[in-house]
């Protein structure tokens, strides 16, 4: 082998090795760039955004939480959806069943409940937004049955009635309204649920606010007939803030929800009780 051409062998390989070198130096600089600017990004959206960014990476909502128990026409998770809309800056859910409402009750205590007022006082929790129709702040509940079969005492009659209060509050609150205690309940978890019991005549009536009736009637196509009663005036629907701190947050929620959205609860406006 020519002795030149042996020098020149080391000296290429000394090159080439050169320029892999520089080219992972110009790689490292490029990630570290990108590294750089990433973090710069992330840096300035969690400057705007603290809340939602601080929530996220801890894996929490930082927003007031919200419970909601209250029965409607609507489907709790579509009333869950039509909530969560229009009061963005809160965490909402609502509960289908008293004891579920219970147990997230003594799990983690939230900053606000909407429910019947009878809910709440039930709780223990005053009002602090009460719900208006009208210029009331109640409404008159009545016994609906089937055309006949509620006449004369209530004595030993069997009422279907939603459960509003679980077991004991909720026999406590019907008794009161019918004026009665020998009577037995089947409490339902739906509105929808009550139909079927004077369809298949599982109870001669079943409790409901009077403003319920008409749609009743028409969706069932039965014939029937309300029974008024002499005392029956349930409070409207109305919200507890727990958490003196979320409280301007959650009143301005509030104000946030439109008329129609209202009418889902039973009223068109909110005061202070």
């Amino acid at each position: 082998m020519n002795p030149a051409s042996a020098d020149r062998l080391p000296r290429a390989g000394r090159d080439r090795r050169d320029r892999r070198t520089r080219r992972f130096g110009i790689r490292a600089r490029l990630r570290m760039l990108v590294t750089w600017i990433v973090a710069t990004l992330l840096s300035l959206y969690a400057s705007t955004h603290p809340p939602h960014f601080e929530s996220e990476a801890l894996g929490e909502d930082s927003r007031p939480t919200f419970y909601v128990y209250l029965h409607t026409d609507s489907k709790f998770a579509t009333l869950e959806r039509i909530l969560k809309e229009k009061m963005p800056q809160l965490a909402v859910t609502v509960f289908g069943r008293f004891r579920d409402l219970e147990d997230a009750m003594q799990t983690r205590r939230p900053d606000a409940l909407l429910g019947l007022h009878a809910l709440l006082i039930e709780l223990g929790v005053p009002p602090t937004e009460q719900g208006i129709r009208g210029n009331l702040d109640w409404e008159p509940y009545v016994l609906l049955s089937l055309q006949g079969a509620l006449d004369g005492p209530l004595d030993g009659k069997v009422v279907g009635v939603v459960d509003y209060l679980g077991r004991t509050g909720t026999q406590a609150f019907v008794a009161k309204l019918l004026g009665t205690t020998d009577i037995k309940l089947k409490r339902v978890t739906k509105m929808e649920d009550l139909l079927p019991l004077l369809q298949f005549s599982a109870a001669d009536a079943v409790l409901v606010p009077e403003a319920s009736v008409k749609e009743m009637t028409d969706r069932s196509r039965l014939p029937l007939r309300p029974r008024h009663l002499p005392d029956s005036r349930v409070k409207l629907p109305a919200v507890a803030v727990l958490n003196a701190q979320a409280r301007d947050r959650v009143v301005s929620q509030l104000q946030r929800i439109d008329v129609e959205t209202l009418r889902l609860f039973g009223i068109d406006r909110w005061r202070a009780p």
